[in-house]
């Protein structure tokens, strides 16, 4: 069965070959209609503004302590360059929940000490690849693409063990535009947010009771991973440019 890092690589994947497939179809499709019946408009826009929202899914890593899953909000400004490549930059804020553990605790024995919520901001660039150029296709815009930036966490005054801190962050995405009008469109994205979980060396601790099982089973090698987070937005675009 495919681990959960496995399941959002798929998932994301499969959006994008999705969002492909529709794109390809859409290019077909404009062969043969004449011009006033054709399914395809012109995307005569430069530059847009979008107000997003969503929900940052996951699983804290392997020793399950990092920020994981919550909604999330923020806002990117794209800009067209060229006839099928657009480039964005944006800000997100999120609340996400945290697990905290005593490390030098057996399981069952102490460790758990409950949840908390840590406020996490995301700055990002990246570019996207419009499967369908500067056109729609019955209103439709599809798009694969990629983004990176750095992930900000705030403290959280009730774990003394671990700090998340400031990462860099990585991963592809797929997403869909539909065009209400020339002015206002709607966007959906799926996308897979990568980054990089430093934990600190009292996790390979044995504790003393039982079970005496460590929270990271391992050496110094395994203190440090790529950990995923699919990540799901829905957003109100505005276009700023024609």
């Amino acid at each position: 069965m495919p681990n959960t890092h496995q399941r959002s690589i798929m998932l994301v994947v499969g959006a994008a070959l999705i969002f492909t497939a529709a794109g390809a179809q859409a290019t077909l499709a404009q062969v043969g209609h004449r011009p006033e019946s054709s399914p395809y408009r012109d995307l005569r826009i430069k530059q847009t503004l979008t107000f997003m929202g969503g929900l940052l899914t996951g699983g804290g890593g392997k020793a399950g302590v990092g920020p994981s899953s919550g909604p999330l909000g923020g806002v990117r400004w794209d800009f067209h360059v060229g006839s099928s490549i657009a480039l964005f930059l944006g800000g997100h804020a999120s609340d996400l929940e945290r697990r905290l553990i005593n490390p030098i605790e057996p399981p069952g024995g102490g460790r758990e000490l409950g949840t908390a919520q840590q406020n996490v901001w995301m700055a990002e660039g990246g570019i996207n690849l419009l499967l369908t150029g500067r056109k729609t296709w019955h209103g439709f815009a599809p798009y694969a693409g990629a983004a990176f930036g750095m992930v900000f966490g705030t403290e959280v005054p009730e774990d003394s063990v671990f700090t998340f801190g400031r990462k860099f962050h990585i991963g592809p995405a797929a997403g869909i535009r539909f065009f209400l009008n020339r002015r206002f469109h709607i966007r959906l994205e799926a996308r897979d947010i990568i980054w990089r979980m430093t934990y600190p060396q009292v996790f390979l601790t044995i504790p003393e009771g039982e079970p005496q099982i460590p929270v990271i089973d391992g050496d110094v090698s395994t203190l440090a991973e790529w950990v995923h987070h699919p990540t799901f937005f829905i957003g109100l675009g505005w276009t700023l440019r024609f």
